[in-house]
């Protein structure tokens, strides 16, 4: 054997010793993470049209993704989807038992962490029950994903969903990828990167931020957030609020459930048929639990909200519906801290689900306090301007 294969063997050797004491972490007892209910073998191709099929997506519609993307790259890309329970809380503190999913990639070391929240407030398309979700399809370049069901879906399915409380779903986010981690550890022997991008779009986005926020008010959890993506976001829930009573149109019904879920965690003890009319006044403890999904909804109510809103609830002398709007004033998302990460902003000045005045009020907040923010305003719509985000998104990650 020649001397410089023979002063190779040492090297190679201690190359090999070195990445397993890294990645062979041994496993420990689970502290957070309460079992791992199913794990799924997804390959990029299969999530892809899977998505299309349930969100009825045509070739057509997908051909700038296409274009933006090399998706030829990423066929033979395979994840594992673990749906885990875990334990955490409700709104009011209460403990539960939620769920949610970890992504891992099969091969490879993981470029990082993605914590997504989901935009979906119905008991059909919780991430647990939608495995092939937008958020898998934006990290699916080698990623750790991680999407919780939050409350009120897949393991809190017969709880109230949680609407527009952002502080409950971002402890219920961390928790979720503090039982990531359990996972990960004793599944791959691998540790859990401290560094993760943070996104969501519309009542996602809003979460997300809130996550990010817990994360800055919480370092003793050692994560450090590289970038947040933020779409289309109800930072102040009071504004749409004011925006719809005002116009007295709605394309998105999401006031009803809004006022049930505030309803019951508030202990508010309203009398809804008061605050509802017209056929809603008969079946909302069916329609505001998210049994229906929002075109349904769309379908069964209109969107003329004097249909299914007794607009003289809403009056100013009215001390029911100040109670309620307290409560809704008190969900909006605190300007109270300088993020020292990239945050990514999108909106629509024509959004008619939610108006743009709470980014503007974000944007400012961060520009004045000297943050890192790029705030991207477009003319489309709420959905269009979450799938510019989504794409200018993909982009960065498929470098």
């Amino acid at each position: 054997m020649k001397l410089t294969a023979l002063l190779l063997i040492p090297l190679l050797l201690l190359t090999s010793a070195c990445e397993s004491d890294e990645e062979r972490l041994e496993p420990q007892p689970y502290q957070t993470l309460v079992n791992i209910q199913s794990t799924t073998s997804i390959t990029f191709d299969e999530a892809l049209q899977r998505l299309m099929e349930q969100r009825h997506i045509s070739d057509e519609q997908m051909a700038p993704y296409r274009h933006e993307v090399n998706m030829a790259a990423l066929r033979s890309r395979k994840y594992n989807a673990h749906v885990i329970t875990y334990h955490t809380t409700d709104p009011n503190g209460k403990p539960v038992i939620a769920s949610g999913v970890v992504y891992y990639p099969k091969s490879g070391k993981p470029r990082g962490v993605i914590e997504a929240i989901s935009f979906n407030k119905n008991k059909f398309d919780c991430p647990s029950k939608e495995l092939a979700n937008i958020s898998l399809m934006q990290g699916m370049a080698g990623f750790i994903i991680i999407v919780s069901d939050l409350i009120g879906c897949g393991a809190t399915d017969n709880m109230c969903l949680a609407y527009f409380y952002h502080d409950n779903a971002a402890k219920v986010s961390a928790d979720l990828r503090m039982a990531a981690t359990e996972l990960i550890r004793n599944t791959y022997g691998r540790s859990m990167p401290s560094w993760t991008l943070i996104t969501g779009h519309s009542l996602g986005a809003s979460e997300a931020w809130a996550l990010a926020r817990y994360y800055h008010m919480h370092p003793e959890l050692g994560v450090n957030v590289d970038q947040v993506w933020i779409g289309g976001g109800p930072y102040r829930p009071i504004d749409i609020f004011d925006y719809q009573l005002r116009l007295g149109y709605s394309d998105y019904v999401f006031i009803p459930n809004a006022i049930y879920s505030t309803n019951h965690y508030d202990n508010l003890a309203l009398d809804l048929h008061d605050v509802f009319c017209g056929e809603l006044s008969n079946h909302y403890e069916e329609w505001c639990t998210g049994m229906l999904k929002q075109e349904e909804l769309v379908r069964l109510l209109g969107k003329d909200i004097s249909q299914y809103l007794n607009l003289d609830f809403f009056r100013d002398d009215n001390a029911d519906y100040q109670r309620l709007r307290t409560s809704i004033e008190r969900f909006s998302i605190p300007n109270d801290w300088k993020p020292a990460c990239e945050v990514h902003i999108y909106h629509s000045r024509n959004d008619t689900y939610v108006p743009v005045a709470g980014a503007d009020l974000l944007a400012d907040y961060l520009l004045s306090v000297g943050a890192n923010v790029d705030y991207v305003k477009t003319d489309s719509t709420h959905l269009d301007n979450g799938i510019k985000m989504a794409i200018d998104l993909v982009k960065l990650l498929y470098k």
